[in-house]
């Protein structure tokens, strides 16, 4: 027994190590709110081009970050009346209540520091949670036509002019490619070729657009355009990436 109890006593000695999760993708065309300024807490509505540039949602706080669909952001407004009379509740050490579980994120309560909290947590990235008071919560209650109205824009008319721009870029980069005496032969050499591109020259000698995402394109999606050229160039075009309606379809560069 006395080397169980010292085995404990050793153990909560020990010094706790907080190991961060891995950064999220960087959002084209970011629309930023302000949860809490005090605490550092924000959220950012952009499109996301690990995910097709379908529009991601990130709550961040100072040390950790979540992502989240657009439906579960609506989920979650949908219950936040239910949410708020929980956590509006005198807190209750060991009382959890699980408001929602899905195959990929949860969503719950815990006491933290005396206050009642709701807790939003990834279940296939580590360390991906957030803690939102009651006081973040109202806020992000006042702000949900301002969300919605950014996501169904960029949804809509964003998202669109973003796969057109892409594509124009993909073509772009089939024209420099045979100029140049030592070609990437690698999608990582493909990248550092992507990266070493003068913005002015791609934007001149694209289209004239009201709305310009070359440069962003250029620094978020290098990784995508460097995998659409490695398809294109080995006669793997991919139907997954995007549509026909978004244009999707492109013969092979000659």
């Amino acid at each position: 027994m006395a080397g169980s109890i010292g085995n404990m006593a050793a153990l909560y000695k020990k010094k706790f190590i907080y190991v961060p999760p891995t950064p999220p993708s960087e959002l084209i065309e970011s629309a930023n709110f302000t949860i809490n300024f005090t605490e550092r807490k924000f959220l950012h509505v952009g499109l996301n081009p690990t995910e097709k540039f379908d529009v991601s949602i990130l709550i961040i706080t100072p040390s950790r970050f979540v992502k989240i669909s657009v439906d579960l952001l609506r989920r979650i407004f949908s219950l936040m009346g239910n949410i708020l009379s929980f956590i509006l509740d005198q807190p209750q050490k060991y009382k959890r209540n699980l408001f929602l579980e899905t195959e990929i994120i949860s969503m719950s309560s815990m006491v933290y520091q005396g206050e009642n909290m709701l807790v939003i947590e990834s279940k296939t990235q580590a360390g991906c949670r957030v803690l939102l008071s009651r006081t973040d919560l109202m806020k992000l209650q006042y702000l949900e036509w301002s969300i919605n109205e950014t996501v169904v824009r960029k949804s809509t008319i964003i998202r669109p002019l973003v796969l057109k721009q892409f594509e124009t870029m993909g073509n772009y980069l089939d024209q420099e490619f045979t100029k140049v005496d030592s070609p990437p032969k690698t999608p990582e050499e493909m990248i550092v070729f992507i990266n070493n591109l003068s913005d002015d020259k791609i934007i001149g000698s694209t289209p004239k657009e009201d709305m310009n995402f070359i440069s962003q394109l250029k620094m978020y999606a290098s990784s995508q355009l460097a995998e659409q050229w490695a398809q294109r160039w080995n006669g793997e075009m991919s139907p997954e990436l995007f549509t026909e309606s978004e244009m999707r379809l492109i013969s092979p560069p000659r």
